[in-house]
């Protein structure tokens, strides 16, 4: 899973900086960057298992086997971030079985930074000097709470908090990591949902759904 992930990482970085310099930014080339990654990451996993199923994040509609293992791969999250040349994106992969998440690899290409959780076994951070981290979640004051961006304005908490960034996957990772006091998203698929509750089990929180909102850390 970390081989996939960074040797996707390796080709997003270069179409980032491609975009950077560039005067031209077209969804084309973000689709291509798109289509790239998920063809990198298919290859290395198929390599890898050819038994194990596959679920891309933009055709979830698919059904899992029973008792059988499938990657859920997001070639990249937070796209829109990329597209605006900003560093807050990802790609991710998990390994899902019985229904659920029981492991999940998060890189961050543009921030060097690397996350993954297994169940039963704990959540970690690799940072760009290559240090080893086990992940632990922790309530900082005045602490940052991320929100998906279509509650921005309309949840009763202190404005001042709050943040839209543009990336569930790393907000999940942000939290276990104790960077973020809390999230709060809506409108995001199982499988995300079920990766965020693997990293908080592992790093000591929990995640809890509300009315089609996905809620972790010290939100009151």
């Amino acid at each position: 899973m970390l081989d996939s992930v960074r040797s996707a990482s390796k080709q997003l970085i270069r179409d980032f900086n491609e975009l950077q310099i560039s005067s031209v930014k077209s969804a084309d080339f973000i689709n291509k960057t798109y289509s790239k990654s998920k063809q990198l990451i298919y290859d290395c996993l198929k390599n890898y298992n050819q038994n194990y199923d596959f679920i891309f994040e933009d055709d979830v509609g698919q059904d899992l086997k029973d008792g059988g293992y499938t990657w859920f791969i997001m070639p990249i999250e937070g796209k829109e971030n990329l597209f605006s040349c900003m560093v807050y994106f990802a790609v991710s992969v998990c390994l899902i079985h019985k229904n659920r998440v029981v492991a999940a690899v998060i890189d961050a290409p543009a921030l060097r930074e690397t996350f993954w959780a297994e169940e039963k076994k704990g959540a970690f951070l690799e940072d760009f000097k290559s240090r080893h981290v086990k992940m632990r979640m922790k309530a900082r004051e005045g602490g940052i709470i991320d929100i998906s961006g279509n509650l921005l304005n309309k949840l009763p908490l202190d404005n001042n908090n709050l943040r839209s960034l543009g990336s569930t996957v790393l907000g999940f990772a942000y939290l276990a990591a104790g960077r973020y006091n809390g999230i709060i998203y809506s409108g995001i698929n199982k499988y995300k949902t079920s990766l965020g509750r693997l990293f908080l089990q592992e790093s000591g929180g929990r995640l809890r759904e509300d009315n089609a909102l996905v809620i972790a850390g010290d939100i009151n």
